[in-house]
């Protein structure tokens, strides 16, 4: 097993090694060589986790750009399910872990950034979160804010066509939570509103192909 190979040639702390075990058994075919091959690039101290990784599980979109935001962005007042033609932004459901985990209590409250850029790419094949993550870079590269989600849901208030898919398919953003944890959430046009979810990162169900995720644009060196 790929696993017990990277036991022998790495000397890591137990907890480390542990992780990285642990994605590597979960990888085969030609993720398990691209992901092998870059390991080893890492052992080496060489540039790996390059761009070119992501061609496996993820095909290249679009890239969007996040107006900046000068003051907190509360969850609790923008997570709304409101389906009327008032509503700034139509919210058919929130799913009950998105609710304890981004609006129990006070809920979330990021604050002000300036304008980010964010990449778009659709999934070729269906995948668990993990091999997602590590194919875009880690959770630094992966993780991305609601207020950048809702944002993009602002431009589509009605559902209309845009670069979020409004087909019902998710739209997957990983975002930490009010305590700190890394989530998935996915948001789909449902009907006549915007659904909005969350679960863990650990889910061994996965995403079904042609799904779209978004993930951070690299800054430069």
């Amino acid at each position: 097993m790929l696993g017990e190979v990277v036991r022998k040639i790495v000397d890591l702390p137990r907890e480390m090694l542990g992780a990285i075990c642990d994605l590597a058994e979960k990888l085969s075919g030609e993720a398990c060589q691209v992901w092998f091959a870059e390991f080893k690039k890492f052992l080496r101290k060489e540039k790996c986790w390059s761009e070119g990784i992501i061609n496996i599980l993820l095909e290249m979109i679009n890239t969007v750009t996040i107006p900046a935001r000068i003051v907190n962005f509360i969850a609790r007042d923008k997570f709304i399910v409101d389906t009327s033609k008032e509503a700034n932004v139509k919210i058919s459901y929130l799913g009950d872990n998105f609710t304890k985990w981004f609006l129990g209590e006070d809920g979330k409250i990021e604050t002000p950034i300036g304008e980010q850029e964010l990449r778009c790419a659709r999934l070729k094949k269906a995948s668990v979160d993990d091999l997602i993550i590590a194919e875009i870079g880690g959770e630094a590269k992966a993780e991305t804010t609601l207020s950048e989600m809702f944002s993009q849901m602002e431009k589509q208030r009605n559902g209309e066509a845009g670069v979020l898919l409004n087909n019902g398919y998710a739209n997957i953003f990983y975002i930490r939570d009010k305590n700190g944890v890394l989530r998935a959430v996915p948001c789909g046009w449902c009907g006549d509103g915007w659904d909005v979810r969350a679960r863990s990162v650990d889910d061994t169900d996965g995403w079904r192909a042609v799904r779209q995720v978004f993930f951070r644009v690299p800054v430069a060196a």
